[in-house]
């Protein structure tokens, strides 16, 4: 039998570089799974895997585990298989998957044979965030208020979360406050943020020099990771 997305067939990959796992499901037939593993600690290569068990996670031995529409080998499975392409994009997007396998029951005479064809899009750039600080500032001498400013940029919309702080040495004392902007971020140029803050220590802030250090956050849905970028600045502050 022959299963695919173009007749409809719901199909399912997910995995690792040392595992992957294969479904598709087709109403009348049911749910059809294959998993296929390289030894413990090895990624899943172009090659042909032998003497491969049904224990497919943390094994010396490479793994296959056939099963679908109510079937199973009640007494464990043996078998062998040949990747011939894998391709992989950023953060385990498997973009290709081409293999053949063969499958037998333990205690069997009888052998499953198939093979597995996985196309995917290529995959989709990761979302990149900048941040720059700008050298110059201001203070508000009578509420000792220091206001930094500087831009992101990103290769896709994005919401920017600029963290950081302000910090300025005064014979020996410490003045400090904190950086905290949120930025509707759009492709094609710098977008600004701004911050301001008080000193949260009992020193406060001089006109003068501070230094900012500033770190942009993002959240990129595709690959379902956080990007990141830091930026640090000597500030040269004026009067607010």
């Amino acid at each position: 039998m022959a299963f695919s997305t173009a007749s409809g067939d719901g199909f399912n990959v997910w995995g690792s570089a040392n595992h992957l796992t294969v479904q598709v499901f087709d109403p009348p037939a049911g749910p059809w799974t294959i998993d296929l593993s390289a030894p413990v600690n090895q990624p899943l290569a172009v090659g042909t895997y032998t003497g491969a068990t049904e224990n497919t996670y943390e094994s010396p031995l490479p793994g296959i585990a056939l099963s679908g529409n109510d079937r199973i080998c009640p007494s464990g499975q043996t078998g062998s298989f040949t990747v011939t392409d894998i391709s992989w994009g950023p953060y385990g997007y498997l973009e290709r998957f081409d293999a053949t396998f063969e499958q037998r029951c333990n205690y069997s005479t009888g052998t499953a044979r198939g093979e597995v064809h996985v196309a995917n899009p290529p995959a989709p750039p990761v979302l990149a965030v900048g941040v720059e600080v700008a050298t110059s500032g201001t203070i508000d001498t009578r509420t000792d208020e220091v206001t930094v400013h500087g831009t992101v940029t990103c290769t896709a919309p994005a919401t920017v979360y600029v963290e950081g702080d302000v910090a300025q040495t005064w014979h020996g004392q410490n003045a400090e406050g904190i950086v905290r902007a949120e930025v509707a971020c759009t492709p094609g140029g710098p977008v600004g943020w701004t911050s301001s803050s008080p000193s949260f220590t009992s020193v406060p802030f001089r006109r003068g020099t501070v230094t900012v250090s500033a770190n942009a956050t993002s959240y990129d849905t595709t690959y379902d990771v956080f990007v990141s970028d830091a930026d640090t600045a000597a500030v040269r502050l004026g009067r607010g």
